[in-house]
């Protein structure tokens, strides 16, 4: 039996031109023109599979406002939107509230087809329960926040021009995800070209990015492709965009708006076609009051904006990643799997996680090298949480390793100071060589490395603080 699919659009001839297609490509077509009718088809027709939907309609329920009633009513219906040029942020908008994708009209039915054929994929895999082998299958996840970005940025993915803005804290995953998203466009097959903005230095930046011609400068001896000409079709990355040069900021507005860019020395622009990504652990909001960041640019990237949460706001998400870690690690220095304890895994997720995401995985790298054990147990993570919350001259967030230390806080807690007064220096830091040398059943080697210190250094301080080898 065919499936049914809802047209809802106010133009009779976008309705005709539509019906025709769905029902040449062997579905059942539904025609309305108002989102009051489209709510009355949806609760007289059990079985409609996919609606089409306008984003401007002419009466009291627009595009928004009904696929919100759509999604809550009948979750399992699948929505594309229609949109116009001027539109787009709109479709934007319904991506993040469950769309699945949008078109633009004047409508291209190859586009459509194709996203026909993308939409009965998805049914059909769906039915036959298949197993997720994407790019995105190594970011499942239990917090309802990494599932929203990590769902709109899988929608978004598809939609292989349009400019997405990603945000978070230092550490949280904006790099990988983008990695994956590039993994899953239709731009997979062309280049991934990821730019530190903060790592040129500006007086290099243009040349880095757009190349120069022959004898442009004094040392321009040979023509050379910037990195976006290195790009072409593929995609780009601006990374800690917040730290992009201001005067070269409007050239990346014209690459964004015109596609387009000039070489140093050139006397004709390059047309091309890349994919921006942008990311920034910075508030360009707050850059573009301090006059720091062009209001035009922030306005350009703001169309589609993901905000990735810190770990300590995900913590449910820890265990998952404390094993996909664990395997992984394991796997690079081909060394058996190892498991956490309980209570190890416990103090893992009361931690508040200053670093992130990337501190984790550093810290699991560091116990898979280093730990004998094949269970790693919380004496060894609240020993290295130390040493690095001292390193980062930072209050300790878990209990220390003596019996008359508070306990653990809660998830996102810091111990308070008064529970630490009193306690010198010199004190914490036999403390934590004492710790380090137990921990590696008294091997000074072993010890100076969970230390992040030469072997030189660490005999020097077991003499100064006299604590016995």
């Amino acid at each position: 039996m065919a499936k049914k699919v809802l047209i809802v659009d106010d133009d009779p001839l976008i309705r005709l031109g539509l019906e025709k297609l769905i029902a040449k490509e062997g579905y059942a077509p539904i025609c309305v023109g108002t989102g009051k009718a489209a709510l009355s088809k949806i609760e007289e027709e059990a079985d409609i599979s996919l609606v089409l939907l306008d984003v401007k309609l002419p009466d009291s329920y627009d595009g928004l406002s009904l696929l919100e009633i759509i999604k809550k009513s009948r979750p399992e219906i699948t929505v594309i939107m229609i949109s116009g040029q001027t539109e787009i942020r709109g479709a934007v908008e319904a991506m993040k509230l469950g769309a699945l994708d949008y078109l633009e009209k004047p409508i291209d039915f190859d586009r459509l087809k194709s996203v026909l054929a993308n939409v009965a994929a998805l049914w059909h895999d769906e039915s036959s329960a298949k197993v997720d082998d994407s790019p995105f299958a190594a970011l499942q996840c239990k917090s309802k926040k990494m599932r929203q970005a990590i769902d709109l940025m899988r929608r978004l993915a598809v939609k292989s021009d349009i400019t997405i803005l990603i945000t978070g804290e230092s550490g949280t995953g904006k790099n990988f995800l983008c990695q994956k998203l590039h993994e899953m466009s239709p731009r997979r097959d062309y280049p991934y070209v990821q730019i530190g903005c903060a790592n040129i230095p500006e007086h290099l930046i243009e040349s880095e990015l757009f190349g120069y011609e022959k004898g442009a400068f004094t040392d321009a001896k040979n023509s050379k492709k910037g990195l976006v000409e290195i790009a072409e079709g593929g995609t780009i990355l601006l990374d800690e965009l917040g730290e992009m040069p201001y005067a070269f900021q409007a050239k990346i507005l014209r690459l964004l708006e015109e596609k387009c860019f000039r070489r140093i020395g050139a006397l004709q622009d390059t047309y091309t076609d890349v994919r921006i990504l942008a990311a920034t652990n910075k508030d360009l909001h707050q850059l573009v009051q301090e006059k720091k960041f062009r209001l035009d640019l922030y306005y350009r990237l703001n169309t589609a904006t993901i905000e990735l949460p810190p770990l300590r706001e995900r913590f449910e998400d820890i265990p998952q990643l404390v094993n996909t870690f664990l395997k992984h690690f394991a796997k690079k220095y081909d060394s058996p799997v190892k498991s956490m304890t309980e209570d190890a895994m416990l103090t893992l997720q009361q931690y508040a996680w200053p670093g992130n995401v990337r501190q984790l995985k550093n810290l699991i790298e560091k116990l898979v090298v280093l730990s004998e054990q094949d269970k790693i147990g919380n004496d060894e993570i609240c020993a290295n949480l130390l040493i690095q919350q001292q390193a980062n001259r930072e209050l300790p967030s878990v209990s220390p390793l003596s019996p008359a230390a508070p306990a653990a806080p809660g998830v996102g807690e810091t111990v308070a100071l008064d529970a630490y007064e009193g306690l010198s220096l010199e004190a914490m830091e036999r403390k934590h060589i004492k710790t380090a040398l137990k921990l590696s059943g008294g091997n000074q080697r072993k010890a100076a490395k969970l230390l992040c210190i030469s072997r030189d250094t660490l005999r020097y301080r077991l003499k100064k603080l006299n604590i016995e080898e």
